[in-house]
């Protein structure tokens, strides 16, 4: 997983929020490890000049939104996401879109250093 520059493991919910912000525009996203939920994921998306957190489940050797279409990898998830535009919803149908990864330059050890490629 961390051969996908989008996966920051090192970085907070807040941080995730300031490189967003700083560095990427509506539809730049990130994945994070989850620090309330050990085990589970975070996708990170800027979106109308805010930050959303999307919460991805692990069942063990699956990976979901909490209900939505399972994935054997998060790799799969966030790409099928990328793919299919206006599957990624809110509860209130707002379209969420995963369009510019916000890449990590070195996803083990460089938190603040990002590449933003569309």
């Amino acid at each position: 997983m961390t051969s996908r520059r989008w996966f920051h493991p090192n970085v907070t919910g807040v941080e995730a929020e300031v490189l967003l912000m700083e560095r990427g525009f509506d539809g730049s996203f990130l994945a994070r490890p989850s620090r309330s939920n050990p085990g589970d994921f975070t996708l990170t998306v800027r979106r109308n000049g805010s930050v959303t957190h999307i919460k991805i489940q692990s069942t063990g050797d699956l990976y979901d939104l909490y209900g939505g279409e399972k994935f054997a990898t998060l790799s799969e998830l966030v790409q099928y996401y990328m793919e299919n535009q206006g599957q990624l919803r809110e509860k209130n149908g707002e379209v969420i879109e995963l369009k510019f990864p916000l890449n990590s330059a070195d996803t083990t050890t460089d938190r603040t250093s990002v590449d933003v490629r569309p």
